[in-house]
């Protein structure tokens, strides 16, 4: 009997090893096949966008002052240097600056007698009329044909009396045939006289029509030439005008001792000028003034989610971080400044602007923060969505398939080995996403664990199992 004891034990002990030694080797090629993955959840809220940019550190405001031309130059403010209001920025040479007020005085001189002869013009030119000459000679010939007219019916009268009162002609005697042949020659000489002399006042009434219109042509051109001569004296007039108001200036100049000076404290932030150098008016000094903020280009597809009050994080060439708001916002092309009148051009910062940027955002330089011109430094800012979605999943749980989009999640189930952990095909509806999240309609719960990561390829169905030290 206790031998039949020992054996029934020394039996299960085998059987004990065995099952022991099965699921160390069951869980060792487990642990080699079965794929170790990372987990995650739902979570409700909202979406975070980032946008990211380059930026400058700008004055906070420019002023362009463009130099004359044919000037030398004998001093100018040099880039970097600060300049207090009322000091030189530039100084031109003395014997440069009376040639200019010269040769403006000239051509001063030459526009106003330019404009003078120009009104001569516009008076126009006296002329006598074609038509005048041409009515005369008409009527020269109308008192002809009345006079051949006249004639004509004296000679037509005399020869119808002779007829009339003469005997037959076997009684005539010769005298009286030959005085009636010289009135029927004189009759047809005067109807000849009426026919020539109605050719005449025609060819003279054509005459004097034709005179007419050239007449009328004549005046058109007339009117035309003065109306260009007047518009030629205007034109003269503000070429005038402007040449007076350059040569005052010119002057200006001359009585401040040739000098160009600072209206307001600022910092040169560009000299175009050099000592020595004559101008050639395309020469500009660029000022900046009012203190220095901040300005960040913003790329035209981002510039609606980017407005004033937003927090962004700069970080500086030093790698220091700052957060600050932004103060303004701006479209690229708004900041240019205008010319005025004196060659002057005033506007918001300039700096080398991105080409690519839509926009650009201002916002005051931080304390402790040096203000350099141009020095650069990028930014990040965190743009939260309008909607809060009830189901947000890790980015990285999305998958696509031939039937569309799904995620996989962990599904339990009991073996002889204990419980199997398998992968489970979950289809889902893309709402929006951000670089990290995505916002989606699908049936799943919040205790569901989602596969965001594995060391293998996974599928549907695949055992796996959740990965050491993962959370």
């Amino acid at each position: 009997m206790d031998k039949n004891k020992k054996r029934a034990i020394r039996i299960l002990a085998v059987f004990l090893a065995v099952m022991a030694l099965c699921t160390v080797v069951s869980r060792a090629a487990a642990s080699l096949l079965v794929a170790q993955v990372q987990v995650g959840g739902i979570k409700k809220g909202r979406l975070s966008y980032t946008y990211e940019g380059k930026g400058q550190i700008v004055p906070a405001q420019e002023t362009k002052l463009f130099l004359w031309p044919e000037q030398q130059i004998e001093s100018v403010a040099k880039e970097g240097s600060t300049v207090k209001a009322g000091e030189c920025l530039v100084q031109f040479r003395a014997e440069y600056l009376q040639k200019a007020i010269d040769k403006k005085q000239a051509e001063v001189e030459r526009l106003r007698l330019q404009r003078d002869q120009q009104q001569v013009s516009a008076r126009g030119n006296e002329r006598v009329s074609s038509a005048a000459g041409a009515a005369l000679t008409l009527e020269s010939a109308q008192n002809r044909l009345a006079e051949a007219e006249q004639k004509a019916a004296e000679a037509q009268a005399a020869y119808d009396e002779a007829v009339s009162a003469g005997q037959p002609e076997e009684e005539e005697n010769a005298g009286i045939q030959a005085q009636k042949q010289e009135l029927y020659q004189a009759l047809q000489s005067a109807q000849a006289e009426v026919q020539s002399a109605n050719q005449a006042v025609e060819d003279a009434q054509n005459a004097y029509n034709l005179a007419c219109q050239e007449d009328a042509a004549q005046e058109a051109n007339d009117a035309n030439a003065r109306e260009a001569a007047e518009l030629g004296v205007k034109d003269l007039d503000v070429q005038t005008e402007q040449a007076e108001s350059e040569l005052k200036k010119l002057k200006e100049y001359q009585a401040a001792g040739g000098k160009i000076c600072a209206e307001q404290d600022c910092v040169v932030l560009q000299s175009g000028g050099k000592e020595g150098a004559v101008t050639t008016g395309s020469e500009i000094l660029v000022l900046g003034s009012g203190g220095w903020r901040l300005r960040g280009s913003v790329r035209g597809e981002d510039k609606e989610e980017i407005s004033a009050g937003k927090e962004v994080e700069i970080t500086l060439p030093s790698s220091e971080k700052r957060t600050l708001k932004i103060e303004s916002l701006e479209n690229a092309d708004s900041g240019q400044g205008k010319e005025d009148g004196q060659g002057q051009s005033a506007g918001q910062s300039g700096g080398d602007a991105s080409d690519e940027a839509g926009a650009f955002w201002y916002a005051p330089l931080p304390e402790r923060v040096e203000g350099v011109y141009n020095k650069a430094f990028t930014w990040k800012a965190e743009v939260e969505s309008e909607e809060e979605y009830e189901q947000k999943i890790p980015l990285s749980a999305l998958r696509e398939g031939t039937d569309g989009t799904y995620c996989l999640i962990l599904a339990e189930s009991s073996g002889m080995l204990g419980t199997i952990q398998s992968a489970k095909r979950v289809p889902v509806s893309v709402l929006e996403k951000d670089s990290e999240s995505a916002a989606v309609i699908a049936e799943l719960t919040r205790g569901d664990q989602i596969i965001v990561s594995s060391e293998k390829y996974v599928e549907e169905g695949d055992q796996v199992r959740i990965m050491e030290n993962a959370n």
